[in-house]
């Protein structure tokens, strides 16, 4: 008699917490979220695939030139890195870079924001000229933007938010 006591208690305390920790929300609405987020991964998807394809093409080349010394994946240091002090300099630098945009994956980029954050802050960077630093430019002289460089930086950063925004579907 106490097992089957003990059973009952048991049936019914699971029946209790099931119907607690279902919170009374409905599975229909859950489904249409879940059906809803899909949907708009897919299209980022799409959209982040469209991008990178322009990116690989036209920019990549830019960054490769002038930007993944801090930004992406260095395996050829300058002559100086190993002279104390500098390389602790650059290695902080180059931690510092990548915390903030990490260019060693194509786009998306690595970083602490959103691809549509990451493309507003090339625009930014491309129109007020603040990359690179100038402690950098000091020791690197070839690694200031050109006009034209800048120009298709920014232009493929606004075409980029166009697509991600849903403006730029053809």
């Amino acid at each position: 008699m106490k097992t089957f006591i003990n059973i009952l208690l048991f049936s019914n305390l699971l029946i209790g917490v099931s119907l607690f920790a279902h919170g009374g929300n409905k599975h229909t609405n859950e489904i249409k979220v879940v059906k809803q987020d899909v949907i708009n991964e897919d299209r980022n998807k799409i959209a982040y695939e469209k991008i990178n394809k322009n990116y690989l093409k036209n920019i990549k080349p830019i960054f490769e030139k002038k930007c993944f010394d801090c930004h992406g994946s260095i395996s050829n240091y300058p002559w100086y890195y190993k002279v104390p002090g500098v390389k602790q300099m650059m290695d902080y630098d180059m931690k510092e870079a990548k915390k903030h945009l990490d260019m060693s994956k194509d786009f998306p980029f690595i970083s602490h924001e959103t691809p549509l954050k990451d493309l507003k802050s090339l625009r930014e960077v491309g129109l007020k000229n603040t990359m690179p630093p100038l402690r950098y430019i000091l020791g690197h002289w070839d690694s200031s933007l050109s006009q034209e460089e800048k120009q298709r930086i920014i232009k493929w950063s606004e075409d980029s938010i166009s697509i991600l925004k849903g403006e730029g579907n053809e």
